[in-house]
């Protein structure tokens, strides 16, 4: 019970309570797909912040030698580090950008690089 308690206060704490919101776009994908989601940690152990952060990117993104990830961000080249970029299967089919965009600024949580062909 008491992880449970810790985790919730985790993700309230990442995603702000007050914002979170389940996206249409993702509340008729199928369970494996929302599970996915649900999952999603960065290699720093931060939670990626859910569904409701949870971005689908469509547009070009490079990624990098050193596992970081390059994608245009208002015109400019902008790179999440590596640590942010997710490894492994993203059963979505396009890639996911985690990020907040505040008064306070921009700030990334993760990315899921879509299927690369």
């Amino acid at each position: 019970m008491r992880r449970l308690v810790w985790a919730t206060a985790v993700l309230v704490l990442c995603c702000g309570s007050a914002d979170a919101r389940w996206k249409a776009i993702y509340a008729s994908q199928p369970a494996e797909v929302q599970a996915w989601f649900k999952q999603q940690h960065n290699s720093r152990g931060e939670w990626c912040c859910d569904e409701s952060d949870g971005h689908p990117f469509f547009g070009d993104y490079k990624l990098n030698d050193d596992g970081s990830v390059t994608v245009e961000m208002d015109g400019q080249p902008h790179i999440i580090p590596a640590e942010l970029v997710l490894k492994g299967r993203n059963p979505t089919g396009h890639a996911v950008w985690w990020y907040r965009d505040t008064v306070s600024g921009h700030r990334d949580y993760c990315f899921a690089p879509g299927v690369l062909g």
